[in-house]
């Protein structure tokens, strides 16, 4: 048999010994290389690249001067305590000791020896921690780099072939602080996505001595931090955790015809300090697992729904006076006098026929079927599309005229409507009886069913149950169908508002724009719900009302505004609103489980509504209203905190609103704790530390030695600036207006089809009148409007109140420094 080269399965490690050190170019290549930290070089242009490899070649003498006061920053405030000491160990995080020609010359009494400032006072000197590196960002027009050389710690010190490289990458850490019970720490980046992360201590502090981690593919983490990853990237206890690698920015190899870099292994890259990702919410950040998070999150629930409610019966007593005004002028028929319909009944009973032995009963029963159908019949009347029409032509009815258009008022004429009573038989039982009822006429069942159902919705209103007819035991009518009463009421508010946003329409537009008005959405709803409707409404009679204003008069003529009543109803409709609006807000804060579970009730109270409907006859529905019951104010009346909810419904929409989250932590839980942070925290912030650790991966000799992950030491610790930071702020040039030709440009913007327009809108109440008096300026409470201003104007009119401002300021001593920040330099004609 043949020789065969075998390679064995655990290829052995090589022997030699790698060293990171500083890049070639930037040390003594006479003396012996140490195992240093990587540098941190930076530059001033965009051509930073270019000008790193004029460094390293050798074409140019030395890099960029460092300016100490600019380069150099105090320690962020969280990691300096209330004495001004420094919460860290000052010996081992220290800035890199710089060379003199590392720094530009400067001199002052707040200079030390070394030419980094310490402070104001030399007794401040031993008081204040040492200043720390400050790296800027890209918008300061500074460009950050990081290098380092790879070299074997043998005689000659040789470089490693570059050829064995196969990867590098520099990896950025955040130190925090030591806490009670805690030791300081780095905390390396998991990325979630792209756009969102956490901070996580998952590598111990050196990364130098020995470690062979690969940043590509983690270790496993322990019990507790795999449950925060989990958490984090939203898996279940079931689902595989992926490998974890941190984010790290690719380095390459010093090109070889830089200067001398063939003979030397020197990688550099980019060095990015500033990033668009976000911190995932804090919650996240605990440790909690998913459960603990829907926990938390549900008893937080209990707590703001139990506040909510609390004051529901305040609510309740402040809106009833309005829906009451609401009902009276919109749907409700006038209420008889309670001895007119008293007459009528013992009347009836007196001359019931000798053997109906139960003719109390039997009126009582016909009443309400009387009134279903009169319901029935105004339900078909306010729901017709003829309604909207009317309505927007102007042609409101009140409760009284609509009571009688429907023909509600004739309901005793209705074919059958004496017909299966109880107690009667049919025959000739039944025609005496339809004729001894008939005979009282439709004026006396009008008042009849009018007494009837106002004795009802006074129970309805005062939430207490609902009475029988005075005349027997028998009811028809429940309270789903006095609910379905408050619908149309609420359908003729919308009726009300139709009107008012057809003449605010007629007065812009010199069209009703009745198609928009009558807009229906996918959900079979109103595009413009009674929410929308109420804001133009509001603008027709904001500005109405201010005519008497020369400065707030509307740029329309006088419209006539409709009937009194319509206007009172349309205002009792926005004072529920507003009452309940307050209850809305609390309800959002009590979580997207509470939102969740509204919905879910409006589903409910939907169907119940929609049965109610079809009570009333049959072939009726909900959907004929087209009402969204999502908004105000029939969210309030109707569905929470309602009129007639019961505080045993209450306490079941908080335990089923809180039993949400912990029903489904992974669905509704995380993702409301991942979004519950409001303030966004970016990767990279001015209030931390950061570092950098650099890795290479360097292939084996042979085929026998396995490849080598080398990290460096950690880099000298930076601040990273804050994009507002003074020193570093780059001269930003704003052109002024040319006045002359902005002038003569003005004539041709519409043949230009130009549009230098900036629109401004300004919430109802938050506009601003001015004048040339002071007592003349003031806030305006009329509509919210939308105006356009030419963008050039907006620019001469900031700059003219900056200087008016500036003049002002620069005289009171205490801003008079704003001087030294003003420099004005003439600029000769432009040339050719």
């Amino acid at each position: 048999m043949g020789r065969r080269l075998l390679v064995p399965a655990d290829r052995a490690p090589s022997r030699e010994r790698l060293l990171a050190t500083e890049p070639f170019f930037l040390r003594n290549l006479a003396q012996v290389p140490p195992d240093a930290p990587p540098r941190l070089l930076s530059f001033e242009s965009d051509s930073f690249m270019d000008d790193f490899l004029a460094v390293a070649g050798g074409k140019r003498p030395a890099l960029p001067r460092l300016l100490p006061w600019r380069d150099w920053s105090e320690p962020p405030a969280g990691l300096v305590d209330a004495h001004g000491q420094a919460r860290y160990a000052t010996a081992t995080l220290a800035r890199r000791v710089p060379a003199s020609a590392d720094i530009e010359a400067a001199s002052g009494p707040a200079m030390d020896t070394d030419g980094i400032p310490h402070g104001l006072l030399a007794a401040e000197k031993n008081a204040t921690p040492p200043w720390l590196r400050k790296l800027y960002l890209p918008l300061h027009e500074r460009f950050n780099l990081i290098s380092f050389d790879v070299v074997c710690a043998a005689a000659g010190w040789p470089r490693v072939d570059r050829k064995r490289i196969k990867g590098s990458g520099a990896v950025i850490r955040r130190f925090i602080p030591a806490a009670a019970g805690s030791p300081e720490r780095w905390e390396d980046w998991i990325a979630v996505d792209e756009r969102h992360g956490a901070w996580l201590p998952l590598l111990p502090t050196d990364l130098h001595s020995g470690n062979t981690v690969d940043p590509a593919a983690l270790p496993a983490p322990g019990a507790a931090m795999e449950l925060r990853l989990r958490t984090l990237l939203d898996l279940s206890t079931t689902d595989p955790l992926p490998p974890l690698g941190l984010s790290s920015a690719p380095l390459s190899l010093l090109p070889p015809d830089a200067g001398k870099a063939a003979e030397h292994c020197t990688l550099y890259g980019y060095l990015p300090v500033f990033s668009a990702a976000r911190e995932v919410p804090s919650q996240l950040q605990a440790g909690g697992t998913p459960a603990a998070v829907a926990a938390a999150l549900s008893q937080q629930t209990l707590t703001r729904l139990d506040t909510l409610f609390q004051d529901v019966a305040g609510l309740r007593s402040a809106a009833l006076p309005h829906l009451r005004s609401l009902l009276d002028a919109t749907v409700l028929p006038p209420r008889p006098a309670h001895t007119a319909a008293t007459t009528i009944t013992d009347d009836l009973i007196a001359t019931a026929p000798p053997w109906l032995g139960q003719s109390g009963n039997t009126l009582a029963h016909t009443i309400d079927k009387a009134l279903l159908e009169a319901l029935a019949r105004l339900w078909q009347s306010i729901t017709a599309a003829a309604t909207d029409d009317a309505d927007i032509a102007g042609n409101v009815r009140s409760g009284t005229d609509l009571w009688l258009a429907s023909t509600a008022a004739d309901t005793a004429s209705a074919p059958g409507l004496f017909d299966n009573l109880p107690g009667v038989s049919a025959g000739v039982q039944a025609t005496a009886v339809a004729i001894w009822l008939s005979a009282a006429g439709d004026s006396a069942w009008d008042t009849l069913m009018r007494e009837r159902l106002h004795q009802l919705m006074d129970a309805w209103l005062a939430g207490t149950a609902l009475p029988p007819p005075a005349q027997g035991n028998a009811g028809l009518v429940g309270t789903d169908h006095l609910a379905v009463v408050v619908v149309m009421a609420l359908l003729r508010l919308r009726g009300c508002r139709l009107t008012l946003a057809a003449r605010l329409n007629r007065a812009l537009y010199n069209d009703p724009l009745a198609a928009d008005l009558k807009a229906v959405a996918a959900d079979g709803k109103r595009q413009m719900g009674l929410a929308a409707l109420a804001e133009l409404a509001e603008t027709l009679l904001a500005q109405e009302a201010a005519r008497g204003d020369t400065q707030a008069t509307p740029p329309w003529p006088p419209v006539t505004l409709p009937a009194q009543w319509i206007l009172d109803a349309h205002r009792h409709g926005e004072a529920i609103a507003k009452i309940y609006a307050r209850f809305d807000d609390g309800l959002a804060g009590a979580g997207n489980a509470a939102v969740d579970e509204l919905n879910a009730r409006i589903a409910s109270i939907e169907t119940d509504l929609d049965t109610a409907v079809a009570g009333l006859r049959a072939g009726l529905s909900l959907g004929a209203a087209q009402l969204s019951l999502n908004e105000q104010p029939p969210c309030g009346l109707l569905v929470l905190p309602g009129i007639r909810t019961a505080s045993a419904a209450l306490t079941a929409f908080r335990t089923a609103a809180a039993a949400r989250y912990t029903a489904e932590p992974d669905r509704l839980a995380l993702p409301e704790a991942r979004s519950g942070d409001a303030l966004p925290r970016l990767r990279f912030d001015a209030e931390h530390l950061y570092a950098a650790w650099a890795w290479v991966r360097i292939a084996g000799h042979t085929p026998c030695e396995p490849e080598r992950i080398v990290w460096t030491r950690r880099s000298e610790p930076f601040s990273i600036a804050d994009p507002t930071d003074l020193l570093g702020a780059r001269p930003a040039s704003i052109q002024m207006p040319d006045i002359p030709k902005l002038l003569r440009d003005i004539p041709r913007i519409a043949r230009a089809r130009a549009k230098p327009f900036a629109g401004m809108a300004a919430p109802p109440g938050s506009g601003v009148i001015t004048g040339a008096d002071m007592a003349d300026t003031r806030r305006d409470f009329g509509i919210g409007m939308i105006c356009n201003f030419g963008i050039p104007v907006l620019t001469i009119c900031a700059l003219i109140l900056f200087k008016i401002i500036f003049t002002i300021l620069i005289t009171l001593p205490s801003f008079s420094w704003m001087l030294f920040l003003k420099f004005c330099l003439p600029f000769p004609k432009r040339g050719p």
